[in-house]
């Protein structure tokens, strides 16, 4: 049982920005993390505006972020969180190779792709279909390909798509995208990019790989088959916060509410980043809420 004053779940912009400041506080602290250090920004096509930075491929600032872990020592505990409950005032956290314990326990879990809900969803997942566009897009090379979804991730991976595939149809179950206008600006520029709206999938059509998609107009009910070798349903999140087994932690949307100090419900328990019910979700965002709650805690644990 390794034992910790402080705990943190996660290693994107969140987990890290506490890490540094605990680390510069003198805190006993562990950093655990199941993914590669960075969080979603990995799977980021193109990441803009992040301060000091115009434009920049998402790796690339997720390993930024690593390289401030590596230029401090700060070592990551390398397991996937099962199970978090509290008896008392400590923490008990069960993973899939240890046992943990600490005093205060930080979540930075971020979310998980939300699924679309059809049926072949799971069992195409690596036979055409991906929810990753820069891991698995080389695959897809000079192929018709098929993105789902309107926000700003979606647009953006169907940017970064539209550069190697042959064919690209951006499906959406509304007229109006909840992305920016600019990158829709930017998709319908595209000669090999067709945007179809509103339409929703119905049915993927397989057999040992993804051949096609059955898509239903939302209005008159209007069925459209499009024939293609790869699917990308980008159709949101979902908070990473299944593992949590503390109750009045969670909202019924499974995030997690804070306060100021970003203090949970629960005495000792923090969280930050994409884990909170917030409408806007940016990179420095999840930092700075990493750092204020590396704040309160130091505090608390200096009295």
């Amino acid at each position: 049982m390794e034992k910790y004053d402080v705990l943190i779940i996660g290693a994107g912009p969140c987990g890290i920005g506490c890490a540094l400041k605990l680390h510069e506080a003198g805190v006993n602290f562990g950093l655990i993390n199941s993914g590669t250090p960075g969080g979603k920004v990995n799977i980021a096509p193109r990441v803009d505006n992040y301060p000091g930075h115009k434009e920049i491929p998402g790796p690339d600032l997720a390993f930024k972020f690593f390289e401030r872990l590596l230029e401090k020592n700060i070592p990551i505990i390398a397991d996937d969180v099962l199970e978090l409950t509290k008896q008392g005032d400590i923490f008990h956290l069960k993973g899939t190779y240890g046992e943990y314990e600490a005093k205060f326990v930080v979540i930075a879990s971020g979310t998980k792709e939300k699924k679309v809900g059809l049926a072949k969803e799971d069992e195409m997942l690596g036979h055409g279909l991906s929810y990753c566009s820069l891991c698995d897009g080389h695959f897809f090379r000079n192929k018709d390909v098929a993105v789902i979804g309107g926000g700003n991730a979606a647009l953006k991976e169907a940017i970064h798509l539209s550069h190697i595939v042959k064919k690209l149809y951006v499906i959406h179950r509304r007229n109006e995208f909840r992305g920016s206008n600019k990158l829709v600006d930017e998709l319908k520029a595209m000669d090999n990019v067709e945007i179809i709206t509103p339409y929703i999938p119905v049915e993927i059509l397989a057999d040992d790989k993804i051949t096609g998609l059955v898509i239903e107009n939302r209005e008159n009910g209007e069925k459209r088959t499009l024939t293609i070798d790869g699917l990308f349903p980008l159709v949101g999140q979902i908070p990473n916060t299944s593992y949590i087994k503390i109750d009045g932690v969670l909202n019924e949307w499974g995030t997690v509410p804070v306060d100021r100090s970003m203090k949970t419900s629960c005495d000792g328990l923090y969280a930050g980043g994409d884990v909170l019910p917030r409408d806007i979700r940016q990179i420095y965002l999840a930092e700075h809420d990493g750092m204020v709650i590396a704040k309160s805690i130091t505090e608390l644990l200096k009295q």
